[in-house]
């Protein structure tokens, strides 16, 4: 039977505007060891091959390099456009994906603890991820102010507690 409540409020919340230039490094950084892979991937081929693999063989490394150009200008952008958050009193609720929509709502009723994971590349643009734990997995909300993202632990881990903590 389908409940007939009114559905649930699209999450508000944005990621620090630094999530755009982190992701957007890492993407190079990835395309420059792909484009290195496939220099050597296309120096092999060319080396041993003749015709139409030799051929391919020399292109791969530029068609790798212009794929990962073409994805670290437009995927960090679009992420961050997609990624949204919202905690309220209830559950906390995640929207995210360029090609596939994933909407996760985690009651706060189930998650047993909460911390923030900074790595000294997020410490650089003075942001942090907030990881709420459950018994089925974690859940992150990622590249949050650093302020906002202490804010949010506090706040969740402060709705968590039980009579029995107080």
């Amino acid at each position: 039977m389908i409940s007939s409540t009114t559905p649930r409020s699209e999450p508000d919340q944005a990621l620090a505007s630094a999530a755009r230039t982190i992701w957007t490094v890492e993407m190079v950084a990835s395309t420059a060891g792909a484009t290195l892979a496939a220099v050597i991937a296309g120096s092999a081929i060319t080396d041993h091959a003749h015709g139409g693999w030799h051929t391919f063989g020399s292109i791969l490394p530029y068609v790798v390099a212009i794929l990962g150009v073409l994805l670290a200008a437009t995927v960090p952008t679009l992420r961050v456009r997609r990624w949204r958050w919202r905690l309220d009193d209830d559950e906390l609720d995640l929207r995210r994906g360029i090609v596939v929509d994933t909407r996760t709502i985690v009651p706060l009723t189930r998650i047993q603890h909460v911390d923030i994971r900074r790595t000294v590349w997020s410490q650089l643009f003075g942001v942090a991820s907030v990881v709420v734990h459950t018994a089925a997995g974690t859940t992150e909300i990622p590249l949050l102010p650093e302020a906002t993202a202490a804010g949010v632990r506090d706040r969740i881990a402060g709705l968590i507690r039980t009579p029995d903590d107080e």
